[in-house]
């Protein structure tokens, strides 16, 4: 291995152990949820929950 590509290998696995440390730099590279992404979603999740109530509703409201 040529003295170039070690210092760069080591470099690079410096970066990525640092990575996992509490302190490290938190990027956030995720685009914005659109409204309308955000509206489906919640339609979504309470159709699927008034579905998952009718095949086994939950204790609360079996006992209640």
């Amino acid at each position: 291995m040529t003295p170039i590509a070690m210092i760069v290998s080591l470099e690079a696995v410096r970066l990525e152990a640092h990575s996992a440390l509490p302190n490290a730099p938190v990027v956030d590279d995720r685009r914005p949820e659109s409204a309308t992404l955000k509206k489906v979603r919640g339609f979504a999740a309470r159709r699927l929950r008034a579905a998952a109530d009718r095949v086994e509703p939950t204790p609360a409201l079996t006992y209640g």
